[in-house]
């Protein structure tokens, strides 16, 4: 690709060839168009003053004839002498340099009366007489002088002085009425052929010259204009180079170097709205990373430094709406993280307290194996000692009536965190759809950066941090939503076996209602206790069974508490990272 100043330069040749190749075509044609009307008026002048010369000189003669004429009319001289007198006259006459210009007379009756080169012809009668193109010279002479007193011209070949060159005449002839003679000049056209081309190759030469003249000059202009062409072109094109030298550190994302151009014309003041340019991207770009790498490390509590302009201040405010959303999505997670650590510890206290309850009805089933082993020997004490049993079961169903609304209440609290695992996952789903707004604000960032080409290439560095950060957001809310699922699972499983704790201890109520409906049975009929103590020793053992069924229970419900609890102190873990 060429550059710009070979461009000027070639376009400059260019013009200057076609305007000098123009130049030269009309000064070519106006000076052949000068010559050949030149030429062409000189032609005429030529002939007409060949004609004007011959004309004249034949009206000389006739005035000399005439002076004769007059001498012989004052009797001064008679015809005949009179004659010859004009005869030795005009056969003695030259009107040129060369002695070529001569007259000659015919009289009426065609005869030859004076020719100084053909003196043998004189008296010869020349009516028959023609040139090589059959023209009759003579009658035609004759026919031009009757024709108009003052004379007119004719045109015919003839002999030259020399006797041998026959060449095209032009003649002037006039008539001298009182004798009747008709006097005769001319030129050789061929001669005035050969001024006329001498002229010709005069100017043609001196065309020639003009021409060379206006070429060595068009060729003097095209070395000078080439010479102000490569110095023009040196002072536009080296402003440019630091404009495209810009536009080069620019494109590889440089902000370091203004163009040094210090100029008051549209190069200076381009070059001072670049630099104006470039500081005003580096101070975006250098905000835009200040705030990303906060955010990065945990910080969204950060704000612009700078005032943004133009289409920047849709990045200006994304990136504030972006920090205030996560801010407040991170507060509220925090907040619910608190929320559920705080009804994780109240089921676990809640677990520990059944777990305690369940031990001593686990004693007090014990105690009352014992008594029933007793039952056969301590049949005296049957009495009291079902009045003991009774408080027993009393006590018991008290303990057993507490660990129902233990259970109760730990099954509220588990629906509670139910809630607020439903509204984390909410949250979770929140942030998913915010970090999938950020990226695609961040896509369109990029799609922007790549319209804007060259310039365009820092906007897509600071849209690929966007996005990278965005995923990252993703990344956390997704594992933050695992967490959540797995807590929701615990919680699940803790729901269903507290719901089967509650039917456990239901069961036991109704068990311990059977219990004390046997203890009346034995105070009132403590004959059948020896019978019946292996009966109630066998429901005992179903007790017993339960009542470890219910310890088991309670330790797997306290491990779950456990388990949600640590989730929570892990999801406070993680809300912790960041500062809002």
């Amino acid at each position: 690709m060429k550059s710009v100043k070979a461009l000027m330069i070639l376009v400059n040749i260019v013009i200057l060839v076609f305007a000098a190749g123009v130049i030269g075509l009309t000064a070519r044609h106006q000076m052949k168009n000068q010559i050949d009307t030149s030429l062409k008026s000189y032609k005429e002048a030529l002939y007409d003053g060949y004609d004007e010369t011959i004309m004249t000189q034949v009206q000389s003669v006739i005035h000399l004839l005439q002076g004769i004429y007059d001498r012989q009319q004052a009797g001064e001289l008679t015809e005949e002498e009179a004659k010859a007198e004009a005869v030795s006259y005009v056969k003695a006459l030259r009107y040129l340099d060369d002695e070529s210009g001569y007259f000659w007379i015919d009289d009426l009756d065609y005869l030859l009366v004076a020719h100084p080169i053909l003196e043998d012809q004189e008296g010869d009668n020349r009516y028959d007489l023609e040139d090589q193109n059959g023209v009759k010279i003579v009658q035609e002479i004759l026919k031009t002088v009757q024709a108009s007193p003052e004379g007119g011209f004719n045109e015919f070949y003839f002999t030259k002085s020399d006797g041998v060159t026959v060449a095209p005449k032009r003649a002037f002839s006039m008539l001298f009425e009182p004798w009747g003679w008709a006097v005769s000049t001319g030129n050789y056209i061929d001669e005035m052929e050969m001024n006329y081309e001498k002229q010709e190759s005069d100017m043609s030469g001196q065309m020639r010259i003009q021409l060379g003249m206006t070429n060595l000059s068009i060729a003097i202009m095209l070395v000078l204009v080439i010479i102000v062409s490569v110095i023009f072109a040196q002072i536009i094109v080296g402003p440019l180079k630091k404009v495209r030298d810009l536009a080069e550190r620019l494109s590889d994302s440089d902000f370091s170097k203004p163009i040094d151009l210090h100029s008051r014309n549209e190069f200076g003041q381009t070059a001072d709205a670049l630099n104006e340019a470039q500081e005003r991207l580096g101070t975006y770009i250098r905000d835009v990373s200040r705030q990303l790498s906060e955010m990065e490390s945990g910080n969204f509590a950060v704000s612009s430094e700078v005032e943004y302009r133009g289409e920047f201040q849709k990045i200006g405010a994304s990136l504030e709406a972006i920090a205030d959303f996560l801010k407040q999505t991170l507060q509220g997670i925090d907040q619910a993280a608190e929320q559920v650590s705080l009804g994780a510890e109240q089921v676990s206290i809640g677990t520990q307290q059944l777990a305690s309850a369940t031990v001593e009805q686990a004693e007090s089933v014990q105690e009352i194996s014992r008594h029933m082993d007793d039952i056969s020997v301590q049949a005296r004490e049957n009495s009291e000692n079902a009045r003991q049993a009774k408080d027993k079961t009393v006590a018991a169903e008290a303990f057993i009536r507490a660990g129902t609304q233990k259970m109760d209440d730990l099954l509220l609290a588990i629906h509670d965190i139910t809630e607020a695992s439903h509204k984390i996952e909410k949250i979770i789903k929140n942030i998913d759809d915010i970090a999938f707004q950020t990226n695609i604000l961040a896509l369109n960032a990029a799609v922007e950066a790549a319209r804007a080409g060259e310039a365009g290439k820092g906007f897509s560095v600071v849209a690929d941090e966007v996005r990278n950060l965005a995923q990252k957001c993703s990344q956390s809310a997704n594992s933050t939503h695992e967490l959540i699922e797995n807590c929701m699972k615990a919680v699940e499983s803790g729901t269903q076996i507290a719901e089967d704790t509650a039917q456990s201890l239901q069961t036991i109520v109704e068990e311990n209602k059977d219990v004390q409906a046997l203890i009346e049975t034995i105070a009132l009929d403590s004959e059948k206790q020896a019978q019946d103590s292996e009966q109630v020793n066998q429901e005992i053992g179903t007790i017993s069974t339960v009542t470890q069924t219910n310890s088991a229970t309670v330790e797997q419900s306290a491990a779950s508490s456990e388990e949600l609890s640590q989730q929570a102190e892990r999801l406070k873990k993680l809300t912790g990272q960041f500062r809002c």
